[in-house]
């Protein structure tokens, strides 16, 4: 299996509980691919797309996990729809697929809707891991995301933004999701 791992807006590989998660993957003999996504602080979405599928362009799309967090969700859920092949699997934290007018991320949002009755035919499975308090997305963008892929959601309890601020360094939940993947 290979795993990507996609950062979030304004952060960089390894970031939160991400680095922690590269290692036990590696250690359990997967291969974990996690760039550092151009334009960090204010990202192209057409970019970033292109840059996952230059990534993994050797990659067989039925090997390939994609793991994103917050707006790397997003590309993640871009390269599941424009895949011309089915993807095994693709974990969510804190993500989202549609504009709630934050302004950090509006912009990227707003260039086109996202088609999950194409990403539900082409994701093997899908899991959706969002704390019950995060301070920049709102809960019902968070369990809209669960509902569109037709999973039910892993909420923890308070998790934030599951990211470093909210004190996740590690996340064995994350990890626990592959022994189905």
């Amino acid at each position: 299996m290979t795993i990507l791992i996609l950062h979030a807006i304004g952060s960089h590989a390894g970031a939160h509980w991400e680095q922690w998660l590269h290692d036990e993957l590696t250690t359990q003999g997967h291969t974990v691919l996690m760039p550092n996504l151009p334009a960090a602080e204010h990202p192209s979405r057409a970019t970033w797309l292109s840059t996952v599928q230059t990534i993994v362009k050797n990659v067989p799309t039925n090997e390939l996990v994609l793991v994103g967090h917050s707006l790397g969700v997003v590309t993640a859920l871009d390269f599941i729809e424009h895949s011309p092949t089915d993807v095994r699997g693709l974990i969510s934290v804190a993500g989202f697929g549609r504009d709630y007018g934050a302004e950090l991320n509006s912009y990227f949002m707003r260039e086109r809707e996202i088609d999950f009755t194409t990403i539900r035919q082409k994701v093997g499975k899908a899991f959706v891991f969002y704390g019950d308090n995060d301070p920049y997305v709102p809960q019902e963008v968070l369990a809209d995301l669960a509902v569109k892929l037709d999973v039910a959601p892993t909420v923890i309890h308070k998790g934030g933004h599951l990211n470093t601020d909210a004190g996740c360094t590690q996340f064995p939940e994350v990890l626990a999701a592959f022994q189905v993947l």
